[in-house]
């Protein structure tokens, strides 16, 4: 099934990731929103939510962590008062430098068992699969939604 396949490997891709991340404190997801808004400065939260594929709450327990941390900030966009523009501390550009090489050796390893010609078509028939299904890609997608009691006399 591919669907179990693609579990799988996910799981297989946190685990290398994690292992390189965990001694500086970081998530995978943590690491990948921090490198995010490094790569796209100044861009409001939801947005960058959006741009992950993670839902907003999540997004800004991360967030929330990551600022606490001293690795990113957040300003009120004058354009909307309402919004936060996020960017990069420069602990958290330099943390980021620091755990790259061992992040993408992570990521190699991962794609060890393929030739180079097997990882090119591989991550291109992956992006197609992915970028063909986005109407599928929502946050929270397959959790169980909660319970809600039902009123008394209500069935």
């Amino acid at each position: 099934m591919p669907s179990h396949l693609a579990r799988r490997f996910h799981q297989i891709c946190l685990g290398a990731t994690a292992e390189v991340l965990e001694p500086a404190g970081l998530t995978p997801g943590e690491f990948g929103l921090l490198a995010a808004v490094q790569d796209l400065p100044d861009l409001e939260q939801r947005g960058l939510a959006r741009a992950l594929g993670i839902d907003a709450v999540t997004a800004g327990h991360m967030i929330d962590r990551l600022e606490a941390a001293g690795l990113l900030q957040r300003r009120v966009d004058p354009s909307d008062r309402r919004a936060r523009l996020l960017s990069a501390t420069a602990q958290g550009a330099v943390l980021r430098e620091r755990l790259r090489p061992a992040a993408l050796e992570a990521q190699e390893r991962i794609m060890a068992a393929l030739t180079s010609e097997e990882r090119h078509t591989f991550l291109d028939l992956l992006t197609r699969i992915v970028e063909t299904n986005q109407s599928y890609a929502r946050p929270g997608n397959g959790r169980r939604h909660p319970r809600r009691s039902r009123a008394p006399g209500k069935e």
